[in-house]
């Protein structure tokens, strides 16, 4: 018997993985990108569509003799990241995705997904429910808290770690914060994670809402981080990270180095002092170059 090579789903041959980068060993540094509106510009232009060719050379060329492990930790699943990918023109891999908070997370060690083992079993071993969540969005509805569904295509499939919903502002920030005050603690009351920020309209989201996601408290983008770094040993002065909106400061407060860029949101930037000058791309390349190369 013949090998053959693997086929993909129209019968012809499969494509060749994209570009992707290989695992330093050891890891000197660790380094953690949002996607959306920070990695990628959903709107690019020429100029940003450059950043964005000569970040991906870096990635493939010198960052291996740095020893940089580079990933991105973004609220859209992989399927959506790989979907904005090759419509936005991006082609290098890397090292690992941390999608959907967290609730995913998938290497590339020869350009092919591979979900990681040990991270999904923490997450079948956190105990999150899903009914749960259900309990406390019902709990916060009598409270007069009323949360919706999102039913957002940017974000990809859901997961059975993530449920996802929206707050509408009531036009009022006292009001709202203290509504999603009441949104936290009835989470933590029923064991569940959760994420509040602002919606980002740049990344498809209404303009006038929260994103409210409920999620196991394993998961979230400081955690990813956390356990990232420990699971490679990069010491804390050595790691970095990226990020525009106000889902990314917990992730920026994570590490030694945290960076907004220079698009991020007003509610961002009203609550981490320190934002590169760059945007996107550009931010992450100036950075990779002043830390790495000292």
């Amino acid at each position: 018997m013949t090998d053959t090579l693997p086929s993909d789903a129209t019968g012809g041959p499969a494509p060749d993985p994209p570009p992707h980068l290989r695992l330093p060993e050891p890891a000197g540094w660790a380094a953690f990108s949002d996607f959306d509106e920070t990695y990628l510009a959903h709107a690019a232009t020429r100029e940003q569509r450059a950043h964005l060719a000569a970040l991906e050379e870096f990635l493939l060329t010198e960052a291996r003799e740095h020893g940089l492990l580079f990933g991105w930790v973004t609220g859209s699943s992989l399927a959506s990241v790989r979907e904005k990918m090759a419509r936005c023109g991006a082609r290098v891999l890397p090292h690992f995705v941390a999608g959907a908070l967290g609730t995913e997370l998938t290497f590339f060690p020869d350009g092919v997904a591979r979900p990681d083992p040990e991270w999904r079993q923490l997450l079948r071993d956190s105990g999150f429910d899903q009914a749960r969540v259900a309990k406390a969005v019902d709990r916060l509805a009598r409270h007069r808290v009323e949360l919706f569904p999102q039913n957002a295509p940017h974000t990809g499939n859901p997961t059975e770690f993530l449920v996802n919903h929206y707050f509408r502002s009531l036009g009022d920030p006292q009001r709202d914060e203290q509504s999603l005050d009441l949104v936290r603690d009835l989470a933590h009351e029923y064991g569940l994670g959760i994420n509040v920020s602002r919606c980002n309209p740049a990344t498809g989201d209404p303009a006038d809402c929260y994103d409210v996601d409920f999620l196991p408290q394993v998961c979230g983008k400081r955690n990813v981080v956390r356990h990232l770094c420990a699971r490679f040993g990069v010491a804390p002065e050595r790691t970095l990270a990226f990020g525009d909106s106000g889902n990314d400061l917990e992730m920026l407060g994570a590490v030694r180095h945290g960076y907004l860029v220079a698009n991020c949101t007003p509610e961002a930037r009203s609550r981490f002092p320190q934002v590169s000058p760059h945007p996107h791309t550009q931010a992450l390349l100036t950075a990779f170059r002043h830390h790495l190369g000292r």
